[in-house]
């Protein structure tokens, strides 16, 4: 029986190397997509067939991309908040997502698991949302919000044009390989350099559960349909709490003034208290919620095995 085949967008980033291990542990053949400037040293770890492209040259897509995969994972996105990169951040999440939609419909994949985000329902304080709430994106100003409702939008207008398309929807994901989110998150409590967080609360998943998830869209997402991923629910005190106690530093305290190592974005983001309802993902794809210490232990134990953190 042949293997099924993967097409992953943004392999070498924290979800992607995650979402490359799970599925090579399922026994899938795995093409892993990177720019030629990607830090490989995660990636390389396993054993999947890397090649090199950027998703904003089609060109470079239409190259990569082998024919009739099973699976297009689009993974990559620009996950900035600093407004100072909005622009490349256009390219990336929105027009990226227009390419990868055109190579997927031209070189026959069977089906696009399109990574979008629980901000594509942008700042929803203290209101609970589902996959049917409506979004808010268009009266925030942070830019990533907007990009990721319409690369989604982008992924799923596919589906006239005939490409089979299932949306997954992290909220905060948390977990190995991460150095780029929380992991510097920790490292700033660990040097007690963090004094403030926002007042606002979020929820979290672990990016292992999330891997899975987006391999159970493939093999029974529905068709069209989008699917929440979370589970944990804190506010950003809390976690400052649960780093603290994890890594021994000093816990930031909530405040409506801005540390002034966050970007205003970022403020702005950690000010609001968003709350999700998983329970469709719970349902249809088997996602499993792990608990906010477990996930926060779990990134800070493979920091400590890759050197990141200097603690005993």
């Amino acid at each position: 029986m042949s293997k099924k085949t993967a097409f992953v967008t943004g392999a070498s980033g924290f979800i992607g190397v995650n979402l490359v291990k799970e599925l090579l542990a399922a026994g899938w053949d795995v093409t892993a997509l990177h720019r030629k400037s990607s830090n490989l040293a995660y990636l390389s770890r396993f054993d999947a067939r890397r090649v090199v492209g950027d998703i904003t040259d089609i060109a470079s897509i239409e190259a990569a991309m082998p024919e009739g995969v099973d699976a297009v994972y689009h993974v990559a996105g620009n996950v900035s908040f600093d407004a100072a990169g909005d622009t490349a951040q256009n390219q990336d999440n929105i027009d990226g997502t227009v390419n990868m939609v055109a190579c997927a419909l031209a070189n026959g994949a069977r089906r696009f698991i399109h990574t979008s985000s629980g901000a594509s329902w942008g700042l929803q304080d203290n209101i609970e949302i589902n996959e049917s709430s409506p979004s808010n994106v268009d009266k925030i100003p942070i830019n990533y919000f907007r990009t990721k409702k319409l690369a989604e939008e982008a992924a799923l207008a596919g589906l006239e044009r005939g490409l089979d398309v299932v949306v997954v929807n992290p909220a905060n994901v948390v977990g190995p390989f991460d150095n780029v989110i929380w992991g510097p998150f920790i490292q700033l409590i660990a040097k007690g350099e963090l004094k403030k967080v926002g007042t606002g609360g979020a929820a979290f998943c672990h990016v292992e559960e999330v891997a899975r998830a987006h391999i159970a869209a493939c093999e029974k997402g529905k068709r069209g349909n989008r699917y929440l991923l979370a589970g944990a629910q804190a506010s950003f005190a809390e976690v400052g709490d649960t780093v603290a106690r994890l890594v021994g530093g000093t816990a930031p305290s909530p405040s409506n003034e801005r540390d002034s190592g966050m970007t205003e974005e970022m403020f702005g983001l950690m000010s609001s208290n968003q709350v999700i309802d998983c329970s469709k993902a719970m349902r249809e794809l088997d996602f499993n919620p792990v608990a906010l210490e477990s996930m926060f232990a779990d990134l800070v134990a493979w920091m400590r095995q890759e050197s990141l953190l200097d603690l005993p």
